[in-house]
């Protein structure tokens, strides 16, 4: 039929073709506009350091390895690589700067992990979270997750045998090719495997055995320390103590919040350059010859301080924890661990640290080896105190979450 035969039936097919565009494009540009603005994301920094020894670095090509020397950023689709002697730091960050973290992954030693996706919200009218997902192919790794610009944070790790879902909160992820291990310190954990779930609490742990569902959660150690994590005040588990010279100004000790947590913080800032300390101490006074496993467990962040390394006698640092323990022959001994962040100048008199070296203004999660095994030579058999101190001239330092936990 020409339409010149029939303008009228023409007319009609215009104006019903005409109204439904009109209609869909009412409904369709709004809807949108709405899903674009609550919706769309662009890619979060990211920032990649070596801690110990020197990890390696893969781009999305996967290419040519590169040695991670200082910190630097890195894009979406990077493989991180540590060996047997070397530890990484892979911050997520919602500024340029990367000086508003939002997340920090340790990478322990023989640890593989791809940064898959890492993304917020591009506009500030959403309410989605800050997300991320991790493959990690092998290893261990220690994850701080925190709100930023008042959004919460997703982070997703997927591993040979299934993932877990994490949110605001402190975890270990441990995997290999036949289990995954999630521990929960702070906040929840979900963990998927099979095709099925389940919720992961703080101070639990659960295991994900290649092709078989998540076992059920179990309560992870017991701690023999009181008041670890500072929620309430020192006393009566801690004991504060400071010295220094007549006439000088000793370094002070308070529980602060610091990255939604309880926090024990050290700190002096006179300049005087005179040696000093200050410290807390908690008598465990526990037999543990019964167990197989003894762990020292906190989490460290060093602000500042003076002297750097460990000082002239290896024994001035911002933070240390000094285990005394009776071992089974009956002698009282000590186990020292010291934390620092500025390395010696070159050419320094001073002998090389023995401490532990930590990213600067970082929340740094120190789990030590077995302590049965590495003090087997002098195996301890009773717990007797746990001291935290700073040691130096001028320093400021926090410590959370302590923990000597057996199993």
């Amino acid at each position: 039929m020409n339409w010149r035969q029939n303008p009228a039936r023409v007319a009609w097919l215009v104006l019903l073709v005409s109204f439904t565009a009109c209609i869909v494009l009412a409904v369709a540009l709004p809807v949108t506009a709405r899903a674009t603005l609550l919706h769309s994301t662009r890619p979060k920094y990211a920032f990649v350091e070596s801690l110990r020894g020197t990890a390696q670095l893969w781009d999305a090509s996967g290419e040519d390895a590169v040695a991670i020397t200082a910190r630097r950023p890195i894009a979406q689709e990077s493989r991180i690589v540590t060996d047997v002697s070397s530890k990484g730091l892979l911050t997520l960050a919602v500024d340029e700067a990367g000086q508003l973290p939002l997340a920090t992954v340790q990478l322990s030693p023989s640890t593989a992990v791809t940064l898959e996706e890492a993304r917020s919200p591009r506009f500030n009218v959403s309410r989605d979270p800050h997300r991320a997902v991790l493959d990690l192919h092998s290893g261990r790794l220690f994850v701080t997750i925190q709100q930023a610009d008042q959004r919460d944070a997703q982070m997703r790790i997927t591993t040979p045998n299934g993932n877990v879902e994490l949110g605001a909160g402190i975890f270990d992820v441990t995997a290999n090719e036949q289990e995954t291990r999630v521990r929960v310190r702070d906040g929840i954990a979900i963990a998927h495997g099979a095709s099925q779930a389940v919720e992961v609490n703080a101070g639990e742990r659960a295991n994900i055995q290649a092709g078989r569902p998540p076992e059920i959660p179990v309560s992870d150690t017991v701690n023999l320390i009181g008041n670890g994590s500072f929620e309430q005040q020192l006393a009566p588990w801690w004991q504060e103590n400071a010295e220094v010279k007549p006439g000088y100004t000793p370094g002070g000790v308070e529980i602060v919040q610091d990255d939604r947590r309880n926090a024990l913080r050290f700190v002096r800032r006179t300049e005087e350059q005179v040696p000093n300390r200050v410290w807390v101490s908690q008598v465990v006074d526990k037999d543990v010859e019964g167990y197989d496993n003894l762990a020292l467990r906190l989490d460290v962040k060093v602000l500042y301080q003076s002297v750097p390394g460990g000082g002239e006698q290896d024994s001035e640092y911002p933070l240390m924890v000094d285990l005394a323990y009776t071992d089974i022959y009956g002698k009282d001994l000590h186990h020292y661990v010291g934390f620092y962040a500025y390395d010696l100048p070159p050419g320094s008199p001073y002998p090389k640290p023995s401490g532990e070296r930590v990213p600067l203004g970082v929340w740094y999660t120190y789990e030590s080896p077995n302590l049965f095994e590495l003090l087997q030579e002098t195996r301890p058999a009773r717990i007797n105190s746990v001291t935290i101190y700073a040691n130096g001239h001028d320093y400021e330092s926090l410590v959370s979450d302590v923990a000597l936990t057996v199993q």
